[in-house]
């Protein structure tokens, strides 16, 4: 069975592999703090040149403030609450009795779903379920300034061509484009070619590596450390990441 995500191999009787449960864990895990800490960014930040950034604003940052009042979140987890609470003959949500604050509430509904994640993660609803759920943790990690994207870039593989081509990691099968020699291809076979390119060497970020090779931060760095993986400017050699997964049964 395919993970509903990332098409790896799922986890027997899963719909998500390992790698994306553990996401789905940790940012479930994140959210309630996330939540907490959203209220100290309510007054709009500035940029370097003493002005308003473009957060939205009445005087104060709505988004930190919609996002520390769980205006999206607890509607959201609470659909998918119900859902187990009735699937799984639980008590009503009605009959529940009412957390005092809005920091326990989402934080009573992060625990509970983490209690029956192994249960949800069985069900053919769950790829939403963490779709949804990837979207709050990842509004939180906006809101608290957590969260910095970074444009991943490798060698463009065609021969002579020394353009840097912008991948997405997490979208193996998009297409990818060198705007240099015009050359395209899926990412998947993007990165076959570049690996097997000896006069090339590329580098990606930890979490990228391990995106790729489906496989957690703590696997990923017992390889490292166990093989002197080469490391520049703390991105790591994916092509030796591999001869190493190739020469190994397993991590």
């Amino acid at each position: 069975m395919e993970c509903q995500l990332c098409q790896h191999s799922a986890r027997h009787e899963q719909y998500l592999c390992r790698r994306c449960e553990t996401t789905l864990r940790d940012n479930l895990s994140d959210i309630p703090t996330l939540q907490q800490e959203a209220k100290g960014f309510l007054v709009p930040s500035r940029t370097g040149s003493g002005s308003r950034n473009s957060e939205r604003s009445l005087g104060f940052n709505v988004s930190a403030m919609d996002y520390s009042t769980a205006v999206e979140t607890l509607p959201i987890l609470h659909k998918y609450e119900a859902w187990i609470r009735r699937a799984r003959n639980l008590t009503p949500p009605a009959l529940l009795k009412a957390e005092p604050t809005i920091e326990a509430e989402v934080a009573a509904t992060a625990q509970f779903h983490l209690s029956h994640l192994d249960w949800t993660l069985k069900q053919d609803w769950v790829g939403d379920f963490a779709r949804d759920v990837k979207v709050i943790h990842s509004k939180g990690l906006s809101v608290t300034k957590a969260f910095i994207e970074t444009t991943r870039r490798i060698p463009c593989p065609t021969d002579g061509c020394e353009n840097r081509v912008a991948i997405d990691i997490e979208n193996i099968l998009a297409d990818v484009f060198c705007l240099k020699c015009k050359g395209s291809w899926t990412l998947y076979r993007l990165l076959q070619l570049a690996m097997a390119n000896p006069d090339k060497r590329f580098w990606l970020d930890l979490e990228a590596i391990c995106l790729w090779l489906n496989i957690t931060k703590r696997e990923a760095m017992k390889v490292i450390d166990a093989h002197d993986i080469p490391k520049k400017n703390g991105l790591y050699d994916l092509s030796a990441m591999v001869k190493v997964r190739n020469q190994v049964a397993s991590f």
